[in-house]
Order: structure tokens, then sequence, then C-alpha cells
């Protein structure tokens, strides 16, 4: 990898794209509410940015792996796995759990305050849906996928050994979820989703090894490709036209995919966008700051998801026309006030309790180091 694409030892890219996809999740959470006030043009983004912003995630996670993660003896990798993922989920399902007890919001599936709602919502948690905080069903998913790879990555040794697994599991991983309903039962860690999104992961693998977009080349090429990809989603996104689950559109924390063919190819064109955007911004600084502190915009989404995201959504539709651009405009400043109020949070929680948020090497100043 040239020193062109790097900055302090990191790849700007990655962080950056890290900050794209996050603030489509900021987005795309706020305008599912519009969406539930039936709005045919908050339906239609909803739509458009579910059908690539998670498995770019997946894609996104595998790009970013560490190559010796894989080689590492089973009990270290299964604490740093524990340390990285479970303990953000536990941690920020608690959090939302208790202010779920001081402040009434929108928590689907669970009739609170009933303290049967709690033992539910608990039982769900540990299944891998966490229900008090329901954007962290990626971290779940994220560990089955993770476990998947630590299982048989260190035999994908060849870039054909990579692409007939990743073919393999996502075709056989689509056709098992249309015979099983994750939704709106516990979801088992979505462990039968996790075929699928592991071929989304092995992507990200494969153009980590080729290095895809590391390197010098004129920026108006990232930008050009970027557009092509962004053309390719706009032309593909509303011809997939199921079958889904619960809407009509990809939901991959239910394994509704639609058709088997589209799914993957706009998934792609859409991650393959944010990828050349984020290479075309260059060593961005701001953006670069938020990119890896994305776990911790991942786990402060849930605050947002479940208390202000429904009273923003009402206030659009009682003020605003039901126009696209009202909507694009609107949810567009909504979002960047979301993410500005988890700046103070980020400097917080990075100070005081790094433990939690993805640093579980971090000693002091609350907690001790959890690995070694």
């Amino acid at each position: 990898m040239t020193g062109e694409a790097r900055s302090g030892g990191r790849i700007p890219m990655l962080d950056v794209a890290r900050f794209l996809g996050m603030f489509l999740v900021y987005y795309g959470h706020a305008v599912e509410r519009i969406m539930y006030l039936q709005s045919p043009a908050a339906t239609a983004q909803y739509k458009f940015i579910y059908s690539f912003h998670m498995p770019f995630f997946f894609l996104l996670a595998g790009f970013t792996l560490a190559p010796e993660k894989a080689r590492l003896p089973a009990g270290r990798f299964l604490k740093r796995l524990a340390a990285s993922r479970l303990v953000p989920y536990a941690a920020f399902s608690a959090l939302l759990l208790g202010l779920s007890l001081l402040f009434a919001g929108h928590f689907p599936l669970l009739d609170l305050p009933k303290g049967e709602a709690y033992l539910k919502g608990l039982w769900y948690t540990l299944l891998g849906f966490p229900l008090f905080n329901i954007p962290l069903w990626f971290l779940a998913a994220l560990v089955a996928v993770e476990l998947i790879h630590f299982a048989v990555g260190r035999f994908l040794d060849s870039t054909l050994k990579i692409v007939v697994t990743a073919l393999a599991c996502y075709v056989g991983g689509y056709y098992l979820t249309l015979h099983v309903t994750l939704l709106p039962g516990p979801t088992y860690w979505l462990i039968p989703e996790a075929p699928v999104s592991y071929a989304f992961y092995l992507v990200g693998v494969l153009m980590r090894r080729k290095s895809v977009f590391i390197g010098g080349q004129p920026r108006w090429r990232f930008l050009a490709g970027a557009g092509l990809c962004l053309l390719g989603v706009v032309l593909t996104f509303d011809l997939n036209q199921g079958p889904f689950r619960l809407f009509q559109a990809v939901v991959i924390v239910a394994s509704g995919h639609g058709n088997v063919l589209l799914f993957p190819l706009t998934a792609l064109a859409g991650s393959l966008f944010l990828l050349l955007v984020a290479r075309s911004a260059g060593a961005n600084r701001f953006l670069m700051f938020l990119g890896k502190n994305v776990l911790i915009l991942f786990c402060l989404n849930g605050v947002f998801y479940h208390y202000f995201n429904g009273p923003f959504a009402d206030w659009y539709v009682a003020t605003f026309p039901d126009h696209w651009a009202a909507v694009t405009a609107v949810t567009f400043g909504f979002t960047v006030l979301s993410l500005t109020a988890c700046l103070p949070a980020i400097w917080l929680l990075k100070r005081y309790l790094p433990q939690l948020v993805g640093k579980p090497r971090a000693k002091g100043p609350l907690l001790p180091r959890l690995v070694s």
C-alpha cells in the first residue's frame, strides 16, 4: 500500500467510508420513521438506502480485517471478539434499558413498562436481537460472521477459493433464509443470515488483498467511478421487487433480500460508490475522526432510534409537504444535528471508558484492561 494512501498509519479511504456508511444509518433510521407515517417519498428513500448500506458494512468489515486475526489461537481470538463486540453490545443495551426505566420511548415488540416486557427484552438481547437498542443487531451479526471467518479464513489462500466460497455462501445462505423466519422472534445472533453476510465480508477481504482503490490515481477517476456506481444503484434498486419481509425493501436483520440477482448487484454497486467517494475525499481529518469512532456512533444511534426519530418524523409530517426534496433536506439536517450531538459523548467515552467502545487493551481510568 502506498504512502499516498495512508495518513498516520491509517488508510483514509476506510475511515471516511465508515463515516459515510454511518451517516446513511442515521439518515435511514430517521427516514424510516417518516415512512411509517405513509410518506411515499420517504419510502422510496428508505428502499434506496437499505438496498446497499448494511451489506456495505459487512464488506467494509472484511476490507479492514487484519490478516493475522484469523491466525490467532482460538482462546485469544474469542477473548478479543468478546471484548470488541460483546462488551459494547452489552454495555449499550444496558444503557438503553436504563433509559427505558426513566423515559418512555419507541421500543418495538416490547409492551413497556410491564415487567414481563423487560424479561422478554433481556431474553431477546441474550439471543442476539437487542430490543432495547435495536441498531446493535449489526454487532450480533458481525460476531457470527467473524466466527465463520475464523473457522475457514485460514484456508482461503487464493483468489479462486475466496470467490468460490463467497458465491457458495451467498447462494446457499439466500435459499436458506427463504425458509427461515427470524423476526418477530429471537434472531439467534443472526446465524441463518450469516452466510449471506459472510459473502459480502469476503468481497471486502479480497479487495484488501488486491489493494483495490489504494494507490495514486487522479481524483476525477474515482469520482467518475462513483458516479457510474451511483447510477447503477438508481437504475436497479427499485427493480428488486422481492420477495421481502417486513417492508418492500431489503432488510438484512429480517433476512429480507429480494431478488437473488438484483440484491447483490445493487448492494455491491452501492458499496463501491461509498468507497470511491471516500477515496476521492482524501485524508479529510474531521471525516477520518468520525470514521475512527464509528463504533461509538453505532452504539449511540439507539438513543435516536428509540427516542428522537419518532418525534422528528411527527414534526416533519405536520410541517412539510411529502416531496423528495423536503424529505432529503430536512432529514439531512436532522442527521447532521444527531451526529453533532454525539461529539461530546465520543470524547467522554474515549477519555473515560475506552474499554466499552472498541479499545479493550486500554488501561483506566475507570476500568482495567480487558485483554492484554
